[in-house]
């Protein structure tokens, strides 16, 4: 398999697991003068209506115009992926726990407030990840051979226990921005990269290119579109996607320049009008009615009153 290189920035802290002890009791407390960076995810767990960012300091969450921290367990969520329960995770431990670094595969059902080890522990750190919302089917791109897989794209139907590897005939980008699964055609996903975005019916065995697309730094899918972002020229454009017919059309877009690409993209498990977005320079904006507005919600990592 081609080397694959990451758009995003890669940082590295932590996650706990549940069982070890606290210092205090977990909660998320509403944010006083916090500055957001370095976000690796984006969603809704839980099937709520509301949303959470994992950071390199841990989880926060945006409910009723007001945004929560974590109070304790912050940790590094690499490749943070929301699904109906929870969400699914992969990282590091945070500074001074005794947790084996890294986390390999772990799950969340109660917000954060404990993990389940899934598989490698102490062995691996995925960097990209991607989970069918309702399916629970998780694709990983493994980028360094473990005790069981070799380098390449993998998925598993039982959380970790087993693995199939995927062929990803077709594909010929050497740099990706991330996996997006359909939320319930575990045979369904896409790759965003700097070729434009990669399709597949077969669980990934096969992709064909969706045409005239370019350079793709995220993609989302939902149940019968998805939106992408693109670098075209000196701005950003989105773009939604029929999963019909593989049509693009253009999507209404803040305005934002090459440098400040879309990384990330949600949309919440009910309204198919309602889309959020987070930024290299970690901008976050959202828009509930199809791109017509966009309502700022942090500006440069400040959150916006």
């Amino acid at each position: 398999m081609k080397n694959l290189k990451l758009f995003t920035l890669l940082t590295s802290v932590g996650i706990i697991v549940a069982g070890c002890s606290q210092p205090t009791e977990y909660k998320l407390k509403e944010a006083d003068d916090t500055t957001i960076a370095h976000i690796h995810g984006i969603g809704y767990p839980n099937k709520k209506e509301e949303l959470y960012i994992a950071t390199h300091d841990g989880l926060m969450k945006y409910k009723d115009h007001t945004w929560y921290e974590a109070n304790s367990q912050k940790h590094d969520y690499m490749g943070f992926q929301p699904y109906k329960e929870g969400f699914y995770s992969s990282g590091h431990p945070e500074n001074g726990s005794d947790l084996d670094n890294p986390l390999g595969l772990v799950k969340s059902t109660d917000g954060g407030k404990s993990l389940d080890k899934l598989a490698f522990y102490g062995e691996t750190d995925f960097h990209y990840l991607g989970a069918g919302y309702q399916s629970k089917v998780i694709y990983a791109i493994n980028q360094k051979p473990n005790s069981k897989l070799d380098t390449g794209l993998y998925r598993t139907l039982d959380e970790g226990k087993s693995f199939e590897k995927s062929n990803m005939k077709g594909f010929n980008s050497t740099s990706i921005g991330n996996i997006a699964v359909h939320p319930t055609n575990k045979n369904m996903l896409a790759i965003s990269s700097k070729d434009g975005v990669f399709l597949s019916q077969d669980s990934g065995d096969s992709f064909e290119k969706v045409e005239n697309t370019r350079i793709t730094t995220s993609i989302y899918l939902k149940e019968k579109k998805g939106l992408f972002a693109s670098i075209e020229g000196e701005r950003i454009q989105l773009y939604e996607l029929n999963l019909d017919s593989n049509q693009i059309q253009s999507y209404p877009t803040p305005a934002l320049s090459q440098d400040n690409p879309i990384m990330y993209i949600t949309s919440t498990p009910t309204q198919s009008d309602e889309w959020t977005i987070v930024t290299y320079e970690n901008d976050i904006y959202k828009t509930t009615d199809n791109g017509e507005s966009w309502d700022e919600m942090v500006d440069n990592g400040q959150i916006t009153k």
